[in-house]
């Protein structure tokens, strides 16, 4: 009863990332000057950009830089790749002790969407809309500008290590439950450690109910913390083969399949902070990201933000994607918390090393 009580709420009272905060129609501009015009501007700033960036993979921060630097010579950049949801806390309090003149990041690029309007609303956010503006879904920027979705992610299609898992691949997360996957197979990130892979969780458990999280729990899960870390688990020489909840992207030599069930996505947003000192180069900096040139290299998993290269069609993947469903549930932090703790009441505390220590 209380599950249903806090759903209808919550269905209610959320509205998605466009339409979180009224617009102040400034009436901003769509850049037109090309990107690299906007290079030549921001080499006459002084400085170091520096960005907040979500992420649990030190390596994703080699891999941006390098590609920067490599295309913009002369502009430093301080990309701090961190979780999400130790970066905002970091940059709220850095707001605060530098007496609300400095939000200690230029750029901000998050998974924690929820944070984008309050900055907004507290007239944080510098404005800007990127040249592909009209290109990008009016459901993943903000109407004035003051953040934009700047890729997809998404969690719950299957990953496994070929010739190593139990065959058949299940089409539904019931089948998890199977004996078959009982002697260690199967990891998972930690759905009471991370708020997308708590809200993929969620969806399965309103889809499902929740004996399969109680059963599921019993099948001799390898839970570990970091949404990159199941992936790279698996690709290791031994050890669990198989994931519903991780990232792919930096472990190779696996399979990635799709099924009949649901899954979950999100835009990746990014913002500029009113307090830099360096907007061109931070301008630079999220122009560069929905530029052909990026954009054309990170849409392999067939999903975008921009129209031109949402392979698969981000939308048509209703009901299973529901990708504002993230966006909503992201908006009120009650039922987040109340879902969290319904998690850890079945599985504990998270356990393991901060994903950002680990060595992989």
């Amino acid at each position: 009863m209380l599950l249903g009580t806090l759903l209808a709420y919550f269905i209610l009272t959320v509205s998605h990332l466009a339409g979180a905060i009224p617009t102040t129609h400034d009436h901003v501009k769509i850049e037109t000057r090309t990107i690299d015009e906007i290079y030549q501007d921001a080499l006459k700033e002084e400085g170091v950009l520096r960005v907040a960036w979500g992420g649990d993979i030190k390596v994703s921060q080699k891999i941006i830089v390098d590609a920067f630097t490599r295309r913009f010579p002369d502009i430093p950049l301080d990309l701090g790749v961190g979780l999400s949801k130790y970066h905002s806390p970091l940059i709220d309090r850095y707001w605060e002790n530098s007496n609300f003149t400095d939000d200690g990041a230029d750029v901000a690029v998050l998974q924690t969407l929820h944070d984008f309007p309050r900055w907004k609303s507290e007239g944080r956010l510098l404005n800007y809309k990127v040249s592909s503006w009209d290109d990008i879904y009016p459901e993943f920027i903000d109407s004035d500008g003051a953040y934009t979705g700047l890729y997809i992610f998404t969690f719950g299609n299957i990953i496994y290590k070929e010739n190593s898992v139990d065959l058949p691949i299940p089409q539904t997360f019931p089948e998890f439950i199977h004996p078959r996957f009982s002697s260690g197979q199967i990891t998972s990130a930690y759905p009471n450690d991370d708020d997308a892979v708590l809200y993929l969780f969620s969806r399965i458990v309103q889809t499902h109910g929740w004996d399969f999280m109680h059963n599921f729990s019993k099948q001799n899960i390898t839970w570990i913390r970091g949404t990159a870390s199941p992936g790279m688990l698996i690709a290791q020489e031994a050890g669990p083969t198989i994931s519903f909840a991780t990232s792919s992207v930096f472990a190779s030599g696996l399979t990635i399949t799709t099924h009949k069930d649901v899954f979950m996505s999100w835009p990746q947003t990014g913002t500029i902070f009113k307090s830099t000192k360096m907007p061109e180069t931070a301008k630079l900096f999220l122009s560069y990201l929905m530029h052909d040139e990026w954009q054309q290299g990170i849409t392999s998993g067939g999903y975008a933000t921009r129209k031109t290269y949402d392979r698969l069609g981000v939308f048509k993947q209703e009901p299973q994607m529901h990708p504002l469903g993230y966006v909503n549930f992201m908006s009120d932090r009650r039922v987040v918390e109340w879902w969290r703790f319904q998690f850890e009441e079945i599985l504990g505390p998270p356990q393991g090393r901060d994903p950002n220590l680990m060595d992989w």
